[in-house]
């Protein structure tokens, strides 16, 4: 009896000491495990700016004959983007990983993308009334809370996330594997942010640049038959059929037009970040001239609404920032972390 009661003693102290073990290993495995993710970020967003950096570069440079990227050559840069290189990329990367298990746990992100959508114009609205932004450009930085860059920026993060160990493990150390499903559930996000922007969103910056607000058969027109919504389409199809395989895998005789398709959305995530940070330096560079041009003799009274031209400024970019980048956060972030999704934690 005695040593049948040392054993059970001895079997308690041991179980004892290793749940206290297991919970200090717990402890300190969120740490260091949150580190290399928060370095990996930073890493990121390092990436980010080197690329925004020859954009900046190429906005200003050569003076003669002209800058690389000056706003006429913007304008076509971006059209080819946005009309060529991305709906290629959407075929791509949701005909290769799109298929009806992936959709049975990723269907959530579609009813996401509305939800986070429509809230981004509830802050929008709210807070505009408290910090009262230029109108001038309210409508078009309330469409930009609403519809940030949800595509191409973040893949070019994931790209470099997907490489660090903190976040390929959960993939068996993959990252191609990771950057593929990353951009497949990003597709499905962006359905939501396509409808509502090409629906409602477009049309509020035609009527905010002068154009006549345009008919509902127009804008579910442009919403079907636009190119980003058709590459979408087509990746969706080539998913849910044995095109897939025919495209992205083996050596089928279509193989070739896969990686056609490959190879054409493959410049939209550098162009893009390119293409943003030239047009920053470019609408800096305008605003300066619109500023210089103004004659001493025309310098506005204290009390004029001209002399409180840069408080509204300032009070319109406190807003965009705020709305975007710190209510949004605070209201998604919890709701994610704490809700019980399916998908898994890429989906998240």
């Amino acid at each position: 009896g005695d040593r049948v009661r040392r054993a059970r003693a001895a079997r308690l102290a041991r179980l004892t000491t290793r749940a206290a073990s297991a919970d200090a290993d717990a402890s300190m495995g969120t740490s260091s495990t949150l580190l290399p993710v928060f370095g990996a970020a930073a890493g990121a967003m390092l990436q980010v700016l080197l690329i925004g950096a020859v954009g900046f570069v190429c906005a200003k440079r050569p003076k003669d004959p002209g800058p690389l990227l000056s706003p006429e050559a913007l304008r076509h840069i971006a059209r080819l983007a946005n009309d060529v290189f991305l709906p290629f990329l959407a075929a791509a990367v949701l005909g290769a990983r799109i298929n009806v298990a992936n959709m049975q746990g990723d269907w959530v992100l579609i009813p996401a993308g509305f939800f986070v959508t429509f809230l981004g114009y509830a802050i929008a609205d709210v807070t505009a009334l408290v910090f009262r932004p230029a109108p001038e450009l309210r409508p078009a930085l309330r469409v930009a809370i609403a519809h940030p860059n949800a595509f191409a920026m973040p893949l070019l993060l994931l790209t470099y996330l997907c490489e660090r160990p903190a976040v390929k493990d959960e993939f068996s150390g993959d990252a191609d594997k990771c950057v593929a499903d990353a951009a497949a559930k990003l597709c499905l996000y962006l359905v939501a942010w396509y409808v509502v922007f090409w629906t409602y969103g477009y049309g509020v910056l035609e009527e905010a640049g002068g154009r006549p607000p345009r008919s509902f058969e127009a804008k579910c027109k442009r919403l079907f038959l636009e190119n980003n919504m058709i590459g979408m389409y087509a990746g969706i199809v080539i998913g849910a059929t044995p095109l897939r395989r025919l495209l992205f895998r083996g050596t089928s005789f279509l193989r070739p037009v896969g990686l056609a398709i490959q190879t054409l959305g493959d410049p939209v995530i550098a162009v893009t970040v390119l293409i943003m940070a030239a047009s920053l330096i470019n609408g800096v560079t305008r605003r300066r001239k619109e500023a210089s041009s103004r004659s001493l003799s025309t310098l506005p009274d204290e009390g004029s609404g001209e002399a409180a031209a840069p408080r509204r400024d300032v009070a319109t970019i406190a807003w965009f920032i705020l709305g975007r980048l710190v209510i949004m956060p605070a209201i998604c972030y919890p709701l994610v972390q704490f809700l019980s999704l399916p998908g898994g934690q890429m989906t998240k």
